[in-house]
């Protein structure tokens, strides 16, 4: 068996490196020289005209045309440092320098100034190896050119090569397509006459079976992945954030996708990238989307940003949250009535007392008669009148700035968030108990109640406290209630005021 390395030298050297030599070697001398000439012409033109731009950076001590004429002579690629030194000024005005080339011979520059006084030098180092590499890099294509020519010369060395290799390679090639496109299981010629060749098909051989056993792996750890992906309950995707589309997503994401209407699809989840990239990988955050005409709230997950992609993970907390904000809400309103509590009104005065609210009207309300109904008829009646009373006086108020709360028992309190007029206050309340006094049909009885209301009203403009003010409404609807008047206004009653 032939060692093919050995056979392609011995040709090689027979057919082309003699002549290359016998031939080519004065021509590329003589090239050699005079590509040296040229290269030593330009460098002198470089740094004769340095050396008058340098005596201009040392009179007018011009530090940027200073470092130009450094940076002008560093760009010739054998340059291995370059000094302006100022004698006036004792500082260097410029230096660059290139490599730590310990091969680099300096070349001192002189500079005159008009009276032939020295100013200066220019310290230029010079490597010349690099120098000489440049001028033989200068000839390379001359003699690449010559190569071209002897050419001729060695198409015998090729067509000998071309004989000899053509068949092993192209069963090399056929073997290789053969991997590439997947088939393992076709078998391939593996022997050559040629040692290489035939350690080459053996190498081809090892990989087609490691192939074979990594894909078969491979195909088993994403048929595992995949059954994973898609059994899991919580929603996994994967956002590209530059194209604003979703490229990957299991199951459960499409089952939730799919009841989203098409139509809105993209904006929502263009809002959804938007918030994404507003919060850092490390954090989770809260995301509410309608889904099928009901709003469902998510917990998002995210991993780091990788070529504009994003993997999330979308757990549904809906159930979580809306018992979150049915307990909230059940402990803010009032069991019976399904109004604002006390606890939601002790919220109001917290808001009051720490300046998120500068004025507030209070009317404070009593029922006139409730407690003989609750006595005669039982407490069913009279927790159905409380529900009745409630929503007639919940009816009477037109603007969010108005509240109802019950305190306990049949005491009731309006509060008005802002600036209202005496005649305003007037007509509310009286509503309220033209809306409170119609009869209650409770099964077969009717019931009557009639309403105390007592007003006071707090601003921050002047010395009340909120404090003072509910006990000053508190104390009209005492007044309206004894004096069977309706109602009563604390400020016209100063004398009844705490």
């Amino acid at each position: 068996m032939k060692n093919l390395y050995s056979y392609v030298i011995k040709n090689y050297l027979l057919l082309t490196t003699i002549p290359f030599f016998i031939f080519g070697g004065l021509d590329i001398a003589n090239d050699i020289y005079f590509t040296h000439n040229v290269e030593n012409a330009q460098y002198q033109r470089v740094i004769d005209q340095q050396q008058t731009d340098s005596k201009r950076a040392l009179l007018n001590f011009d530090l940027l045309e200073a470092e130009l004429v450094a940076t002008r002579i560093s760009q010739l690629d054998y340059i291995v440092s370059v000094t302006l030194d100022s004698y006036q000024y004792g500082m260097k005005m410029a230096e660059i320098i290139n490599s730590n080339s310990t091969r680099g011979v300096p070349l001192y520059y002189p500079i005159f100034d008009d009276q032939r006084q020295q100013i200066g030098q220019l310290i230029v180092v010079k490597d010349y190896s690099a120098y000489y590499t440049q001028v033989i890099y200068n000839v390379l294509p001359r003699a690449i050119g010559f190569l071209l020519i002897l050419c001729a010369i060695s198409l015998l060395f090729s067509r000998i090569l071309t004989s000899a290799l053509k068949k092993p390679f192209l069963d090399l090639q056929r073997f290789a397509l053969q991997i590439a496109s997947g088939d393992y299981q076709t078998p391939s010629k593996t022997d050559s006459s040629f040692v290489e060749i035939t350690n080459i098909f053996r190498a081809l051989e090892t990989m087609r079976a490691k192939l074979k056993e990594s894909i078969s792996k491979l195909k088993l750890s994403e048929e595992r992945y995949s059954r994973t992906y898609n059994l899991t309950q919580v929603c996994l995707f994967v956002v590209n954030v530059k194209h604003g589309k979703i490229v990957r997503s299991n199951q459960k994401f499409n089952q939730v996708l799919e009841r989203i209407p098409q139509s809105v699809r993209q904006s929502a989840l263009q809002h959804f990238i938007d918030e994404l990239l507003t919060c850092a990988s490390t954090e989770s955050f809260r995301h509410s989307l309608d889904v099928g005409g009901k709003q469902r709230y998510f917990q998002i997950n995210r991993s780091d940003i990788y070529n504009h992609e994003i993997e999330c993970s979308a757990l549904d907390i809906t159930e979580l949250v809306t018992a979150k904000q049915t307990l909230e809400s059940q402990l803010v309103t009032d069991v019976l009535t399904q109004v604002p509590n006390r606890y939601r009104f002790n919220q109001l005065i917290w808001r009051v007392n720490n300046g998120e609210l500068n004025t507030v009207t209070v009317l404070m309300i009593d029922l006139n008669g409730f407690k003989q109904i609750n006595d005669t008829y039982g407490h069913a009646a009279g927790d159905y009148l409380l529900v009745e009373i409630a929503k007639r006086i919940k009816q009477q108020l037109k603007l969010s700035t108005q509240t109802v709360y019950r305190l306990g028992g049949d005491e009731f309190v309006v509060t008005v968030h802002d600036s209202i007029t005496r005649d305003e206050v007037q007509d509310l309340a009286m509503r309220i108990q033209a809306a409170c006094s119609q009869p209650v049909q409770y099964i077969n009885k009717s019931f009557s109640v009639s309403l105390s209301i007592g007003v006071e009203s707090f601003s921050s403009d002047i010395h009340l406290d909120l404090e003072r003010c509910l006990n000053n409404a508190d104390a009209a609807m005492y007044l309206a209630k004894t004096s069977k008047t309706g109602i009563v206004y604390a400020s016209e009653h100063p004398e009844n005021s705490f």
